[in-house]
């Protein structure tokens, strides 16, 4: 569009250089210089009328153009053959000069080549030598020289003016420019989210601090490289929005995984916009993206606790209710037990056990139901640990299982209730007997660091899929024939209870590594 503008002023000074030229010429045919003859008046006028509509009617730039140079090249064939002299030959000249307005080589050379060519065939055909006084032929000179001052002062201050136009407005858009960029590379620069340029081969243009923050690799490795920056099980998904954002689609904070230099696998929030330019070409591809883990990590959170909500509410407002009948029941089946002689005896026993098995369930109910705060006191993990190791002492001996104990000399005592302190060791001592068959071992370690006491106990059971890991949390979730699903959740629980944490790891035909912490009581 700017082009065309330019070519569009260009075409009005070239119009209007013909305009004021056969201006001149009816100046210099009322003097008398030159005589009047039919057909070339009619041409000139009809060339400015004509020129004048094509303006009017805004025809394209470069039609009006060729029009321009046409006719006044036509304007000075009718004006030579009208006029038998020397003088308008000149015109030729000057029709070359003032073509250089538009700046194009190909038009100077072509001009310059037409002009020779015709005042060849015109001096050859129609030039007459005629006499002519010295006064009519100073006039004419004068005249000619006056209308190529008139008209190259004019070009000088059109060139002038349209120069200064254009420098005004380049600096004007160099200081805008400058500043635009700088508020934009101070945003880029200083951005929260990770941002990245890449080109449409997939190859990084350039990245943000908050990106090398985010993914561990520095500048210098990203520009004009094409990084693993998503995991292998995601890679075809990747692709496919690649091909898709080559076809102009955008993607806006679509949730995703990425991955870090070292191989970490991160949620992460992403917007993906196509970057074109001023014709609407598509020269690269941005990436915003933010590390959304902790924002999943609470949602997790807030759904576990929602649950054990939930599972408290339940504890609390049916458990007693349950209890009540199941005594009474209880009660009746150990009256029957103690006839020897009942032939319901085996039947009953069986009962009995179920109802022994309700009741487990109904206590570890009541565990997330009941407010244990009032009954913490100063614990001693040292002592608890030996507690523990000597209770499962003899079953693991019976299953061939290796059980060590590792522990420095160091200050362990937690503020906490003892009884949920050995339901959680209880709890995670079991479920690590269960997952060795036979011929395992279990080691259990405890040591201090930054105000913790850390318990590290290490299996080499069956282990535990992936899948299922996420999930030991969740309450009533287990892959056990006759489990209720309550033991890991409260185990968290109470753990959580004493301002601490527990993790799992786990690898299938390996092992399990728990690793509880709880604050040391200064």
């Amino acid at each position: 569009m700017q082009q065309l503008e330019i070519l569009h002023k260009r075409n009005l000074f070239i119009y209007y250089s013909l305009l004021l030229s056969i201006a001149a010429y009816f100046i210099i045919l009322l003097i008398g210089i030159i005589e009047y003859r039919y057909y070339y008046p009619h041409f000139a006028v009809l060339s400015i009328i004509f020129l004048g509509l094509l303006f009017y009617l805004k025809i394209s730039p470069r039609i009006i153009q060729v029009a321009l140079l046409t006719f006044w090249n036509f304007n000075i064939i009718f004006l030579v053959i009208q006029s038998n002299l020397l003088i308008p030959y000149y015109w030729f000249v000057f029709f070359i000069l003032l073509s250089t307005v538009y700046q194009s080589i190909f038009i100077n050379i072509f001009i310059s080549l037409l002009s020779f060519i015709e005042i060849s065939l015109l001096y050859k055909y129609f030039y007459e030598p005629m006499s002519i006084t010295a006064p009519q032929l100073t006039k004419m000179y004068a005249s000619y020289l006056l209308l190529v001052c008139l008209i190259g002062i004019l070009q000088t201050l059109y060139i002038k003016k349209l120069w200064k136009r254009v420098e005004t407005a380049n600096l004007e858009r160099e200081r805008e420019l400058t500043s635009t960029e700088a508020y934009l590379q101070l945003f880029f620069e200083q951005a929260g989210d990770a941002i990245a340029v890449f080109d449409l081969d997939d190859k990084i243009i350039t990245v943000n601090p908050a990106f090398e923050s985010l993914y561990g690799w520095s500048k210098e490795e990203c520009i004009g490289n094409s990084l693993p920056l998503v995991p292998a099980k995601n890679v075809d998904a990747a692709q496919d929005r690649l091909q898709r954002l080559m076809r102009g689609e955008r993607f806006n904070l679509f949730e995703t995984e990425d991955m870090k230099k070292d191989g970490t696998i991160f949620d992460a929030q992403i917007s993906l916009d196509p970057i074109y330019n001023r014709h609407n070409e598509m020269i690269a591809l941005s990436v915003i993206s933010r590390d959304i883990s902790y924002i999943k990590e609470n949602e997790r959170l807030k759904m576990q606790s929602e649950k054990l909500k939930l599972a408290g509410e339940i504890a609390a407002g049916v458990a007693h209710e349950i209890r009540n009948p199941m005594t009474v029941i209880s009660g009746f089946v150990q009256m029957i037990n103690a006839d020897s002689n009942s032939p319901y005896k085996r039947y009953t026993e069986i009962i009995q056990s179920e109802i022994d098995r309700i009741d487990i369930i109904i206590s570890e109910f009541l565990v997330l139901s009941r407010p244990q705060l009032g009954s913490f006191k100063e614990l001693n993990m040292h002592d608890i640990v030996n507690e523990m190791v000597t209770f499962f002492k003899i079953e693991c001996q019976n299953r061939n299982i290796e059980l060590s104990k590792r522990a420095k000399d160091v200050y362990a005592v937690i503020n906490g209730n003892e009884n949920q302190i050995k339901q959680v060791f209880i709890n995670i001592m079991k479920n690590a007997i269960e997952a060795i068959d036979r011929n395992g071992k279990i080691s259990i370690s405890l040591y201090t660091e930054s105000g913790y006491v850390f318990i590290h106990l290490k299996d080499t059971g069956i282990g535990i899929p992936q899948q299922m890991l996420e999930r030991i949390f969740e309450p009533f979730y287990t892959t056990k024939s006759k489990g209720t699903g309550l033991g890991m959740m409260i185990t968290n629980k109470i753990i959580q209870d004493h301002g601490g944490k527990i993790t799992i790891q786990s690898q299938e035909n390996i092992g399990t590594e728990i690793l509880i912490k709880i604050p040391i009581l200064n």
